[in-house]
Formats: C-alpha cells, sequence, structure tokens
C-alpha cells in the first residue's frame, strides 16, 4: 500500500558541495526509518518532504528552537494563543475571534497538564521551560506531534534523551500511531532498538538512496552479503583489468618485434612489395590495437562502477587530551548536597581523576542539574562541594559552539593553544576533512555540531570532562569511536548517557544513582 509519494529531492550547499541528487521516496509502509552518517543530508532531506505534504504532514526537528531556555513550556510548544485563548473562555471573556483560535482543542489545557504530570514535571505549563530536563523536554515535545491529526509525522531523532521509560513510551506511541488508518510515520535515527520496530528501512549515502524491507537486523544482514558480493566482483575486475593490461603490453612487445624484423628484410626486397607488406602489417595492428583499447577501457569502467558502489568512507578517530597522572588525586567531594531541581535526595560523594563515573536516573531526577552545579553554571541549594580541579562541560544543545563561526574557527577559539595544522588535524580525524573545516557551525547536522562540540572540550588536559548525553546525534560508527576513545581516555570524566552499550564500552567503574 502506498502512503505517500514525494517527488525528486536535490540538495546543493552554498559551496557547491552536492549532498544529493533525485532522492526518490514512495512510503509503503506505515513505519518507516532513514538512517545514515552524520553529515549525509538526512535532517535536510526530511525538511524537504514534509515541505511536499505541508497540509498532511507535522515534522518534528531534532533541537528545539533557538532561545527555547527562555521561553515558557507554552510557548515551546507554540500553544501559547490556543492556551490563553482557552483561558479566556473559561473566564467568560471571549469573542468568536477566540474560538476560531481555540479550533476544536477544548481539552487540550487538560491533556497538557496530564501530561507534564506524568512526567514528573511542573503542571504549570506557563513555566520557563528550563524547569524541564532534556528527557521530559523531548518527551513533551514527542507527545504533541502524536497529538497532531496530520497523517503523516517525520520524527528526527525521536529518542534522544529520554530514558528506558521514555523509550517505551515512544515505542507505543508509534504503535498506536502507525496503527491509525492511512497514517505514515518516518523516523531518522540512530537508535538501534527503535531501528529494531520499523517495518522499511531507507539508507541515505553519497552514491543516493536504498531501500531495504526489513528492520535494522534486516539491513545489517543484507548490507553484509552486498558488500561481501561487490569484494567478489571487485577481486574479478581487478584480475581482468591485470589481464587486460598485460595482454596489451604484451602486444605491443610482439609489434614492436616484428616492426624491427621487417627493417631488416628491407634490403632483400623489393620496394613495393615491402611497402605492401608493411601498409597490411599496420593496419591489422592498429586494428588489434583499438581492440585491445576498447577491452582495456571496458574493464577499467567495470572497475569504476563496482567501486562506485561501495561508498568511501574514510577512517575517524577522536583524539581526547588528558594528563597522565601515575598519583590518585581527590577532584570533587560532596556532602549533603542538595540540588535546586530534581533529586530531592541529598548527595554525598567523592571522586578522584581516575574514576569514570556514570549518573543514572530518570529523565528529571537532575543529572544534566548535577553537572551543572559541578560546572559552576547552577548554584546548589544547601550542602557543601570542593572542587580540585578546573572542568570542560559539554551540555546537550551544544552552546559551546558559536553557530555564526566556521568549524575551524570554533575550535582555534575555544582551544588558543592549537595551531592551525593540529587544529585540522584534529578535525579531519571527526570528518571535517579540508573545505569541510570552514564550514560555517549554523550549517552542521546534529551530529556533526556533537563531535565538533566534544573535540572543542577535550583539548585542555587538565580539566575534568562532564558529558552530558555526548552519544546523541551521533551515528552508529561515531558512537562507537567516542566510546573507545573515553575506553583509552587516561583520566576520569563524568558521564550522563541512557545508551547502555555506549556505557559499558566507555569504561566507567563508577556510579552514582539519582
Amino acid at each position: 500500500m502506498t502512503f505517500f509519494t514525494f517527488s525528486p529531492c536535490n540538495f546543493t550547499s552554498a559551496n557547491g558541495e552536492q549532498l544529493y541528487h533525485n532522492i526518490q521516496l514512495t512510503l509503503d509502509s506505515s513505519l518507516s526509518a532513514l538512517i545514515g552518517r552524520n553529515g549525509a543530508g538526512k535532517s535536510l532531506l526530511a525538511g524537504q518532504l514534509a515541505k511536499q505534504h505541508q497540509q498532511l504532514s507535522y515534522l518534528l526537528s531534532q533541537l528545539p528552537p533557538n532561545g527555547w531556555q527562555q521561553r515558557s513550556i507554552a510557548s515551546l510548544l507554540g500553544l501559547e494563543h490556543i492556551l490563553t485563548a482557552l483561558q479566556q473562555l473559561a473566564s467568560g471573556q471571549f469573542d468568536e475571534d477566540t474560538l476560531t483560535v481555540i479550533d476544536g482543542h477544548w481539552q487540550l489545557a487538560s491533556d497538557l497538564q496530564a501530561e507534564l504530570q506524568k512526567m514528573g514535571a511542573p503542571t504549570n505549563y506557563w513555566q520557563c521551560a528550563q524547569a524541564l530536563s532534556g528527557g521530559q523536554m523531548t518527551r513533551l515535545r514527542l507527545w504533541w506531534a502524536f497529538y497532531q491529526p496530520q497523517p503523516l509525522l517525520i520524527l528526527d531523532e525521536p529518542s534522544n534523551h529520554l530514558d528506558t521509560a521514555g523509550r517505551n513510551w515512544l515505542s507505543e506511541q508509534l504503535r498506536q500511531f502507525a496503527a491509525r488508518p492511512g497514517a505514515a510515520i518516518l523516523l531518522i535515527s540512530h537508535d538501534r532498538a527503535l531501528l529494531q520496530q520499523v517495518e522499511v528501512l531507507y539508507e541515505l549515502t553519497s552514491n543516493g538512496l536504498q531501500r531495504f524491507g526489513g528492520n535494522y537486523a534486516f539491513y545489517q544482514q543484507q548490507r553484509q552479503l552486498k558488500h561481501a558480493a561487490l569484494q567478489q566482483q571487485q577481486k574479478h575486475a581487478e584480475k581482468q583489468l591485470q589481464q587486460r593490461q598485460h595482454n596489451a603490453h604484451a602486444a605491443a612487445e610482439k609489434a614492436a618485434k616484428r616492426q624491427r624484423q621487417g627493417e631488416k628484410r628491407r634490403g632483400s626486397q623489393a620496394n613495393i612489395l615491402l611497402d605492401y607488406s608493411k601498409n597490411r602489417a599496420q593496419s591489422a595492428t592498429s586494428a588489434r590495437r583499438m581492440q585491445e583499447q576498447q577491452q582495456l577501457h571496458q574493464a577499467e569502467q567495470q572497475l569504476q562502477q563496482i567501486k562506485a558502489q561501495q561508498q568511501t568512507l574514510k577512517p575517524q578517530q577522536f583524539y581526547l587530551s588528558a594528563e597522565t597522572s601515575a598519583g590518585t588525586k581527590m577532584l570533587i567531594t560532596a556532602e549533603a548536597l542538595q540540588l535546586p531541581f530534581g533529586n530531592c535526595r541529598p548527595l554525598s560523594f567523592s571522586w578522584s581523576n581516575k574514576q569514570r563515573v556514570h549518573l543514572q536516573g530518570l529523565n528529571g531526577s537532575g543529572k544534566s542539574t548535577l553537572l551543572q552545579v559541578l560546572a559552576g553554571k547552577v548554584d546548589f541549594s544547601s550542602g557543601t562541594l570542593r572542587l580540585n580541579c578546573d572542568v570542560q562541560y559539554l551540555e546537550q544543545h551544544f552552546s559551546v559552539v558559536d553557530r555564526s563561526a566556521t568549524a575551524l574557527n570554533n575550535l582555534r577559539s575555544y582551544c588558543p593553544a592549537l595551531t592551525e595544522t593540529l587544529a585540522r588535524t584534529l578535525l579531519a580525524g571527526v570528518g571535517f576533512r579540508n573545505n569541510q573545516a570552514l564550514k560555517p557551525a549554523k550549517a552542521l547536522s546534529g551530529g556533526e555540531l556533537m563531535k565538533l562540540a566534544m573535540l572543542m572540550v577535550s583539548q585542555h588536559t587538565d580539566r575534568l570532562l562532564l558529558l552530558d548525553e555526548p552519544d546523541n546525534h551521533l551515528d552508529l560508527q561515531a558512537k562507537q569511536l567516542l566510546a573507545e576513545a573515553l575506553a583509552q581516555y587516561p583520566s576520569g570524566f563524568v558521564l550522563v548517557s541512557h545508551d547502555v552499550d555506549f556505557v559499558a564500552q566507555s569504561g566507567v567503574d563508577t556510579v552514582l544513582q539519582l
């Protein structure tokens, strides 16, 4: 069954880089997913697809609107006009325009308060959205997306920041929405558990868009089979090309030998006979050479076509700087520390420069708040806190990155000790090669922003790293590389993440439950 058909999509950046061309998509499943590496253009494509069906689709972007921290919860969702109209109606001060604004959303205020209560968030929707945790904000934005009447939902990285309970809730909402008659969902995600639920998966690469009729496990199996087949085809094509080159070289040597022999016979035969023989030989040689060149060209083309089917993936590497110390030094000591938001229980802990700490807890429990307290961004309510170190704080929304500056300028400005050569080397390690380092940060994808921000905070050797969900937005390969880099990191860090596999691979040895 065909749910939605889209016209071909293209995108070329301002510097002339073509991300994708003639991408044609037909949604023939109620639950599909779009995957691809960071920077492949998935979010751009999602925006183009949504514009083609503006009246029938709702697009939930992966990042909240700029300045969301200063906006109310109602404003964050774009509901202030409807909620204000509902208040006017309740007070008896309304007119026809008021009813037009409400547009049938009679239960919206009570539904929103009920959802906020379920999440353990403040039920006053006029309160500043900064009171929400990252997971609560994500869930609330998702709730409003599922609340929409449009039959097409495009959700960009919907599981970011969600705890286990939140992800279970998301899975159930996806199931219920997809069961609606004529409804379809397109997920953009790197979440393997979420991708296991889809019925069709599309992969966007530099070679275009490819459809896989199954979930992520099926996709992996098909990719492995295709890769193995292409490897065999490439070996055969390389062998055939080598044989063609050998044949052409041998034929050239043979022709040269015949020519030398003909020159020796010139003195013993009449010139007219020799010229005739020479012309015949040259014609035959020319025909053979043309045939050999055609065969060689065909062999080269075949090899190039096979290589073109295999996406060229240059290896990437996260380089995290740290001082290696033989001794153990106590960095942070907290006694009866009371957080201003989230956890009501006073916290007591001590961490050394060797410890790798994982902060665990439900959305809204205070994990991000604790990192903000340690970073000096938020004051704690009571208790004592002693810090014997400087810190580098990577928060969830990349505020460390100046969106108006290039990736290179961001890194060098934040880490002035880096030379341009070293900065470019570090950026190339995470995919910003050559002119990619000169892209403005506002043009970067969520995954690319996370790579840049992680690089910026990790190049100070005498600081404790505070990492608030650094695996969000990263593609699967980048997430694996970051986990390996953290596992090899010779110093301590404090990590928030809801990805059990990522946490295990990062080498954490201490857990603080909030």
